[in-house]
């Protein structure tokens, strides 16, 4: 027990610093500004829950599956800085890239999956999980990140309380300036990404 413990501290506070719910939030509030708490919270945990699945699956298949499809990690951060991208210029310029959802159940579907990932669970966290699972054993990955992404969800489930402390007006402005920022991700996931691949 004391060795899992010994193992699982370190293992979980780098696991929860790549996921870094923190940084989801701003991008969270701006996807849901227009939604009740009790929607934004739904959304919340779906996203959590998503953003689990991608990482137990990724942990046991993503390796060997990669592989066969001969893609690479820095394919996936050039994919996820596209989508990032695309989203930092949507709240930028307020347009929308997609036409209207069918209905309000499939668009908090659809912030779900974008904030489970690329933040959530992105190349980082999927670097992670193969280095973790190989040096620490996949009990002990599992284990923190699991308990890392509890502690995303606390975050985000409560992101309403953020939302309603900060006001509309605040959240729209915040929003321009968010679309920026979550752009600037974008492209240094796709330098980033290229740069793995070129040098791959």
């Amino acid at each position: 027990m004391a060795d899992f413990i010994t193992a699982f501290v370190p293992a979980f506070f780098y696991i929860l610093f790549i996921v870094d719910p923190l940084v989801s939030i701003p991008m969270f509030i701006s996807l849901t500004r227009k939604r009740s708490t009790r929607e934004m919270q739904m959304a919340a945990s779906k996203a959590v829950l998503i953003a689990g699945i991608i990482a137990v699956l990724f942990l046991f298949l993503g390796p060997p599956l990669l592989g066969i499809l001969g893609v690479s990690l820095g394919d996936f951060k050039i994919a996820g800085g596209i989508v990032l991208s695309l989203l930092g210029l949507e709240a930028i310029l307020g347009f929308k890239l997609k036409a209207e959802e069918k209905s309000d159940k499939d668009s908090l579907m659809t912030v779900a999956v974008l904030i489970a990932t690329p933040m959530l669970t992105g190349p980082g966290l999927m670097s992670a999980l193969i280095v973790l699972s190989g040096d620490q054993g996949v009990t002990v990955t599992l284990a923190a990140t699991a308990a890392a992404l509890a502690v995303a969800w606390v975050v985000l489930y409560n992101a309403p309380t953020i939302k309603r402390l900060l006001g509309n007006q605040v959240i729209e402005i915040g929003s321009k300036v968010i679309g920026v920022l979550i752009l600037a991700l974008g492209i240094s996931y796709i330098r980033a990404g290229v740069l793995a691949t070129v040098g791959a």
